[in-house]
């Protein structure tokens, strides 16, 4: 399966066969309480040295610990995390959402049916 961004290759509307309601675009990332605006996790988007700054992937999963040093997509929210979708929709998506779900969410061109969340 395929994200909905990939370097060097551009990707069109038509790509997003499942439909551009149907996947993850962006999404808050987890930073680590005590480090915000240090290390490696929360520099800035600009800096392209280091795609953990700015990039998370839905294989890393949701937290909403705010202590979790992981590059994962993250909030301070209580259980969930806001996630925009490919068609400028945001939503609120649980931490306990299964994995797969998240992961279809997250990749383009599927052709599966996601199951409600």
């Amino acid at each position: 399966m395929t994200g909905p961004f990939q370097l060097g290759t551009p990707q069109r509307f038509a790509d997003f066969t499942d439909g551009l309601s149907n996947v993850i675009f962006v999404g808050e990332k987890q930073v680590h309480i005590d480090k915000h605006g240090r290390g490696s996790l929360d520099s800035s988007i600009y800096n392209g040295e280091n795609s953990l700054a700015h990039g998370r992937g839905v294989l890393a999963g949701l937290t909403t610990d705010p202590r979790d040093d992981g590059p994962k997509f993250g909030s301070r929210h209580t259980g969930v995390v806001q996630f925009c979708f490919g068609d400028a929709r945001v939503r609120p998506i649980s931490v306990s959402i299964d994995p797969y779900t998240f992961e279809l969410l997250g990749t383009r061109g599927h052709g599966k049916v996601i199951p409600d969340f």
